[in-house]
């Protein structure tokens, strides 16, 4: 086991403090620089493995002529690269309208059940209210109707470049029309990678390739179904914490170390361009399951064990936490390594996201959490 000086003897531990909030204002002034990947902001991601030898710009200026896109990115890597294009706006307009189908089509759904309860109502109790909230169901019966085929009409519209046709956009079935519009903008996509793809071979031949495309709407909606899940998580994680303390402060330095960990990660990704996205939340996700750990773990010790002075205490859990940290680090580390040069795109995110975490982790538990933790044991033990 590590052996490390005590640091928790120290006199003023509300300087070891300043170091983790140091850190914090690094991590936020440099997550600003982070960039959305496409699963998160919308667009095409394709990873080809190659042999070819071509420069970045190169290859985006081909591929800009090629496919007529602009400023498509491109990030190399022994053996592979990956290339980034913007969703083509054709299927982004088509994508805004089969949103707008299926919402008309939920609605139409919620009525007709709505239609059918009343007309069971009515047939038992032929009141005129009843006949008049029937035949205003049914006026939105056929209006959400009337906007499944309105909706289905703008999606044909936009991809018309596609060579989508349709017969049915006056049809009253809806199963037929939902029919139409999913196999419509199913084969648009498929017609769009189809050439996308033949349009890249025939730039840079490759042995391999994977394919990802994902909408700008769909993109907002990950983004903020993830950003509500760590919200929640932090809440939970406060609320639990609280329940095994029974105090306020140990609680919010818990949450303090997790959020400030998940902040210098970003500020990490930020500043060496490791893209946020769906790979790299779930890493977050992973991180504050570390950072709860030695957090809770630390609080423990010194606040519940009775062995010892609360700075012995403290300096027991460190060397413990610090152990596992670190082996952490290296397992991560080794799997950063790998995913840059095997060129896994998911593996970096996750990994660097994690490793600079992590080391971040060091520094927010045992020189913020666990001192503010110890101060608050002091200050207790003294009322």
């Amino acid at each position: 086991m590590l052996r490390l000086p005590n640091i928790y003897h120290y006199k003023n531990l509300r300087l070891l403090i300043a170091v983790p909030l140091v850190l914090l204002v690094i991590g936020l002034v440099l997550s600003t620089q982070i960039v959305l990947d496409t699963s998160l902001r919308g667009g095409v991601s394709i990873i080809i493995q190659t042999n070819t030898t071509i420069s970045a710009a190169t290859l985006a200026s081909e591929i800009s002529s090629s496919l007529h896109v602009q400023a498509p990115q491109i990030a190399t890597s022994p053996g592979g690269l990956q290339i980034t294009l913007p969703i083509n706006q054709s299927l982004a307009q088509a994508d805004t309208y089969l949103i707008q189908f299926y919402g008309e089509k939920s609605n139409y759904s919620a009525y007709l059940v709505n239609a059918t309860s009343l007309s069971i109502a009515y047939q038992q109790n032929k009141t005129p209210a009843l006949l008049q909230q029937i035949k205003q169901v049914n006026a939105e019966i056929n209006a959400s109707l009337l906007g499944m085929q309105t909706a289905l009409r703008g999606e044909i519209s936009a991809l018309q470049p596609f060579g989508a046709q349709n017969n049915v956009t006056n049809s009253t079935d809806p199963g037929a029309l939902q029919q139409t519009a999913q196999s419509a903008f199913g084969s648009a996509s498929a017609r769009y990678q189809n050439q996308t793809i033949a349009a890249l071979h025939s730039i840079v031949p490759f042995t391999s390739y994977s394919y990802q495309q994902v909408t700008p709407t769909l993109g907002q909606f990950f983004l903020g179904e993830l950003t509500n899940t760590i919200i929640i998580a932090f809440v939970l994680i406060f609320f639990v914490v609280f329940l095994i303390f029974r105090s306020p402060i140990p609680s919010i330095a818990v949450v303090f170390g997790a959020a400030n960990d998940i902040i210098i990660a970003l500020g990490a990704m930020g500043l060496f361009k490791i893209p946020l996205g769906v790979a790299s939340v779930a890493g977050l996700l992973m991180l504050i399951g570390y950072s709860i750990d030695t957090d809770v773990l630390t609080a423990i010790r010194i606040l519940r064990r009775g062995e010892g002075t609360p700075e012995d205490r403290a300096y027991s859990a460190m060397r413990t936490g610090v152990t596992m940290t670190a082996t952490a680090i290296v397992s991560f580390a080794v799997l950063f390594i790998i995913s840059v040069v095997a060129y896994v795109p998911t593996y970096y995110e996750i990994s660097g996201v994690v490793l600079f975490g992590l080391i971040g982790d060091i520094a927010t538990t045992w020189l913020g959490n666990a001192s503010i933790i110890l101060l608050y044991k002091k200050r207790k033990e003294r009322i």
